[in-house]
């Protein structure tokens, strides 16, 4: 291959990712994402102090110490395979929306055969398609980040998610090939199933209001707190509205290593389903300063094989304890079935 074309090669996932208006890294959403910052930053200080004290703010950012911190280096590393490495592997282990879609569309068809809702109306069939498209999305995140946490082969992949211990944009790329596999898969079939019903019930191929192929609304979210999620930024969402929006704040809880916030604030855009699961914790409204990170003996969390072998070694364990824990229930239960009938 000519340098042209290596060249070509290595830059056209970065330019892709930095530059295109739907990325989750794109030049756009970060900067707008840093004067939305900034902005509640300011307002917050001038209703407690009476000024904005912008060299105040600005100061403080720039001696955030983020850059030179092992957690920020792994993040990278993560980011470059992600870029390089993985969306080839990815796509051959992904099942897709549409694919899910189709089958659910054609089920139902043959089911209950075709309807007709809304007929004509392309604007509110689009619209409305667009606001359920968003909470599928939403609510397979949700289902995905609780199982993750809840189940410990699960957590021993997700887990590498929450080793950060300082929180940047980047982190949102902190996140095991196979952990990402499963999230793919759980995407697929809530907002794959959803397209699939619309499409049946609207007699038609699904459309939604996007950029680069992503939910306007998801992109509305990015453009303006998304990234601030994972920063150092506490910026809270407190009251009714609490219960409604993950918050920065909100987020950064949930990285907390804290006790008492381990499996708070498992949303991504809505708080509404950790309020409806009580699993919700509003943040308070000044920063409690909080530290990050996953805590283990031995293990550097931010090398090579702390992020990509010991995960997978921690996942086969615990699934091997969880199947030797159920063949041992079915065995006692088999021994307790024979005594009774001796009996």
């Amino acid at each position: 291959m000519e340098l042209h074309g290596v060249t070509r090669y290595l830059l056209d996932p970065i330019t892709s990712e930095l530059f295109s208006p739907g990325s989750i890294l794109s030049i756009y959403s970060l900067i707008c994402t840093f004067v939305f910052a900034v902005c509640a930053l300011a307002w917050r200080r001038k209703k407690r102090r009476g000024h904005a004290g912008l060299p105040a703010i600005f100061r403080a950012i720039a001696r955030t110490p983020v850059a030179a911190h092992k957690s920020f280096h792994a993040d990278v590393k993560i980011l470059a395979l992600c870029l390089f490495v993985l969306p080839p592997v990815m796509l051959t282990l992904m099942i897709s929306a549409h694919a899910v879609s189709v089958a659910v569309r054609s089920s139902l068809q043959a089911i209950f055969g075709s309807v007709h809702f809304f007929g004509g109306h392309d604007a509110l069939i689009v619209a409305v398609s667009t606001i359920i498209l968003f909470l599928a999305y939403e609510i397979g995140y949700f289902v995905d980040h609780y199982l993750k946490h809840r189940v410990e082969f699960l957590w021993e992949l997700h887990k590498v998610h929450h080793t950060a211990e300082v929180l940047t944009p980047l982190t949102n790329y902190r996140n095991h090939p196979l952990d990402n596999v499963i999230f793919g898969y759980m995407l697929s079939t809530f907002i794959g199933g959803a397209s699939g019903v619309l499409a049946w019930l609207f007699d038609r191929e699904t459309q939604i209001i996007a950029i680069d192929g992503k939910n306007v609304i998801f992109i509305v979210f990015l453009w303006t707190i998304g990234h601030l999620q994972h920063s150092q930024f506490w910026i809270p969402v407190r009251g009714a509205w609490g219960r409604v929006i993950m918050s920065p704040a909100h987020h950064q809880i949930h990285h907390s290593d804290d006790p008492r916030h381990f499996n708070r604030n498992m949303g991504s855009v809505l708080a509404l389903w950790d309020w409806m699961f009580g699993t919700l914790e509003i943040p308070s409204a000044e920063n409690p300063r909080l530290s990050y990170g996953v805590k283990e003996e031995g293990e550097d969390a931010h090398s090579w094989f702390g992020i990509l072998a010991t995960p997978v070694v921690g996942a086969a364990s615990a699934l091997w304890r969880a199947l030797v824990s159920v063949k041992n229930s079915f065995s006692s239960a088999g021994n307790s079935v024979t005594d009774i009938v001796s009996d």
